[in-house]
């Protein structure tokens, strides 16, 4: 059996975001046309959207409100300001604030004026008594994301993404279009985010809806499609075409089904040491995308909180491979040689299993003998 990747494998990115940070006001003005001549939404939805997010928060509510067993601002005001309103105190803060974001990154003012929350300047946890972080002159506005950075929970993974990670799954889907729920989860990866990728399933819903519309492909087992082997080794898929294979790829094997199953042996190395069977379902394999400066194969990963980890034979040398179907059994061949290949175990999404010193490289074959089906 495979072992299970150590973390010095994962592959973090360590640039984040993808094409959009290149992009300028004529890039983003051109999407959101694109979101309303598309159908997601109208002109007046999207500038309601907008108005909405400009709206001062309900700051001087919460505060003059706070739950005085939590939190420290009714009572540090009447001590300090026994006869006199705390509202209006609040609202004297409040009007005497920018209205933006105060929050700095890399020397950098985030600036922006959407989804403003009162957070305090000097941290609560910073304090002995909690409560005596909660006055007025403590506290400043940032917008929800940088207000949510700061958290102990969040601060490692903090600005990892250049878009917030609710607006870069959308962009992922409407911009890069995945074919796959697995791609969708890899292009996620790539950008930064470290959430649990069951953000990655309900987001998944827009292509679901969209593609019952007609606006959206989502790959099926009964297309065909294309494999495509790069000089990692690296395979990824594309739609069946007449086109050559991409710049510094091979096509591997053209016009495969989509319920096929790629199954290959691979090492670390070009010994036959380590040698290890895989099976991985054609619908598991990448789609080819726009990745920018990022390399092609960067999407060649099961994707994991950390970021990914390559997915095999991506980085290994590949000895031998072959297509099956489901319904078709496969044997490992060499002179003197030939059994049916056991039922490998799931290792990071392939399947995968030790063959020893079975063979060596130069002799072992995977085949499918003829009249191979397996039991119902």
């Amino acid at each position: 059996m495979a072992r299970k990747p150590s973390e010095e494998e994962e592959l973090a990115p360590d640039a984040h975001g993808l094409y959009d940070a290149t992009w300028q006001d004529a890039e983003w003005m051109a999407m959101v046309e694109r979101l309303v001549a598309d159908g997601f939404v109208t002109w007046k939805e999207a500038a309601a959207t907008l108005l909405g997010e400009l709206n001062p928060p309900q700051v001087g509510t919460q505060i003059a409100s706070s739950d005085a067993g939590t939190f420290g601002f009714k009572a540090n005001h009447r001590s300090a300001f026994p006869d006199e309103s705390l509202m209006s105190h609040v609202l004297e803060w409040f009007y005497a604030e920018s209205g933006r974001c105060v929050h700095e990154v890399e020397g950098k003012k985030c600036g922006t004026r959407l989804d403003l929350q009162a957070d305090h300047i000097n941290g609560r946890e910073n304090f002995s008594d909690k409560a005596a972080a909660d006055t007025l002159d403590n506290l400043t506005l940032r917008c929800r994301r940088h207000n949510v950075a700061k958290r102990k929970s969040h601060i490692l993974n903090a600005n990892r993404t250049l878009l917030p990670a609710q607006q870069a799954l959308m962009w992922i889907l409407i911009e890069i279009q995945p074919r796959t729920k697995v791609d969708f989860g890899r292009l996620c990866r790539i950008y930064g985010m470290t959430m649990a990728s069951v953000r990655f399933d309900e987001a998944w819903a827009m292509a679901i809806w969209r593609e019952r519309e007609g606006r959206y492909q989502i790959a099926a087992l009964t297309d065909r499609y294309d494999l495509v082997i790069w000089p990692d080794n690296a395979i990824t898929r594309r739609y069946t075409s007449v086109e050559p294979a991409p710049v510094g790829a091979q096509i591997l094997a053209p016009d495969v089904h989509g319920d096929g199953i790629l199954c290959f042996v691979a090492s670390p190395d070009v010994g036959m040491a380590n040698l290890r069977y895989y099976e991985c379902d054609v619908a598991k394999i990448p789609f080819i995308y726009p990745l920018d400066s990022r390399p092609t194969t960067d999407i060649a990963i099961w994707p994991t909180a950390k970021g990914g980890v390559p997915m095999p034979p991506r980085g290994l040398q590949l000895h031998t491979w072959a297509l099956r179907r489901p319904n078709q059994e496969i044997y490992w061949s060499a002179p003197g040689l030939q059994r049916r290949a056991p039922v490998p175990k799931t290792v990071n999404g392939l399947k995968v299993t030790g063959l020893g010193r079975r063979a060596t490289v130069s002799d072992l074959s995977l085949t499918i003998p003829e009249g191979a089906v397996k039991e119902a």
